[in-house]
């Protein structure tokens, strides 16, 4: 009988340790003190990445050779001493740019259950692009023992490759708030004025993030005669160009942070009224968890995972993708009504505690893994 099983972490995308801070390191972060907390040992067992930004033989023949050289590694130190095996390998976002091309074969060799989280497709590039990561994908999604999933379009992806669905698990996207900073003392304010505070944050990139900067400075334009201030967190190649859309905005009512580190995030939340980044291709967006967890309503449009995360007239206001008018009109309301935004604030906040926190997914993890076969020593 094992008192406590090893978890081998991986996430080839990007380490959970990396220092750019990004949605993916938070939630690989998070998935791992879920794990903890339910009671495993978890070791992050691999800092080798398989990720590519876009298809290009030259990387992919690198990458192929780190990872390759990774698992020799591995092998010969589980061969040399057999306590060193996981009892559980478990990768988090496998996808066609990081494929996991190192716990298939060695949990298959070593006769370890291997499990996935947040596997997925993209759709971006040609069919033929990334299509060897994308049979990597399918293959590990096939032989995995449970497959952790989170999204909508995830769920329907794992349906055309396991038409039984026997080993796909949902869970909702989640948030540790117990890791959070204390609150930010009432009364601290980043203007000199009383006017309610609007706060984005986003990468400054080109794609969906570029789309949701362009998208919310031509909704804020039809509202720019309202009294309103505006915080935007982000860097990236794009700063000038995202500048340069909220040049509208006067100087003393706008401030552009650039990087701000995760930790810090939190107390621009609790010195802001309104979040107020559109969501425009976020897988969900862990943002937008964290924001409602310190009370902030949240004003999004409908798309993507947006709603997986922000129930409408519960924790926010969701217009229809592409309708400025329509989303012009939800910042306007929660600007103008207080009342409106303290209850959306109280409301969204008490609902993302009880659904999306750390301990609710720690338990489905719990019940889920304990399940699995122990190996042999």
């Amino acid at each position: 009988m094992v008192a406590q099983k090893k978890i081998a972490f991986y996430a080839p995308l990007k380490s959970p340790f990396h220092p750019i801070p990004s949605g993916d390191r938070e939630i690989a972060r998070m998935m791992m003190q879920a794990l903890k907390l339910a009671g495993f040992k978890v070791d992050l067992i691999s800092e080798v990445i398989s990720y590519q930004k876009r298809p290009q033989q030259e990387l992919f023949d690198r990458r192929r050779k780190d990872v390759l050289a990774e698992e020799k590694r591995l092998r010969t130190l589980w061969s040399q001493d057999r306590d060193q095996i996981p009892h559980v390998w478990f990768t988090y976002h496998p996808y066609c740019k990081s494929p996991d091309w190192l716990g298939p074969t060695l949990t298959k060799d070593f006769g370890i259950p291997y499990v996935t989280a947040e596997a997925c497709r993209t759709r971006q590039g040609l069919p033929t692009d990334w299509l060897a990561g994308r049979r990597s994908v399918r293959d590990a999604v096939i032989q995995a023992d449970c497959n952790f999933v989170l999204k909508d379009t995830d769920w329907h992806y794992l349906q055309e490759i396991i038409p039984d669905m026997r080993t796909a698990i949902r869970m909702k996207p989640f948030l540790n708030s117990a890791g959070q900073p204390a609150p930010t003392p009432p009364g601290t304010s980043l203007f000199d004025n009383q006017f309610p505070v609007l706060f984005a944050a986003g990468m400054m990139r080109p794609g969906a993030k570029m789309q949701s900067y362009e998208c919310l400075a031509n909704t804020l334009k039809r509202i720019q005669h309202l009294q309103w201030n505006l915080i935007i967190a982000g860097e990236g190649p794009e700063r000038q160009q995202v500048a340069q859309l909220f040049n509208f905005v006067a100087e003393d009512r706008l401030q552009m942070l650039g990087s701000v580190a995760h930790e810090h995030m939190f107390a621009i939340m609790d010195q802001s009224n309104i979040f107020v980044w559109p969501g425009i291709g976020e897988a969900f967006g862990l943002v937008y968890l964290e924001a409602q967890s310190r009370g902030l309503p949240v004003a999004a449009l409908d798309t993507a995972g947006v709603s997986l995360v922000v129930s409408q007239g519960i924790g926010g206001l969701l217009s229809p993708a592409g309708d400025l008018s329509a989303y012009a009109a939800s910042i306007k309301s929660l600007i103008e009504n207080t009342a409106l935004r303290n209850r959306l604030g109280t409301d969204g906040r008490r609902q993302v505690l009880k659904d999306h926190d750390i301990p609710a997914v720690a338990a489905v993890f719990k019940q889920v893994i304990e399940t699995l076969p122990i190996i042999s020593r």
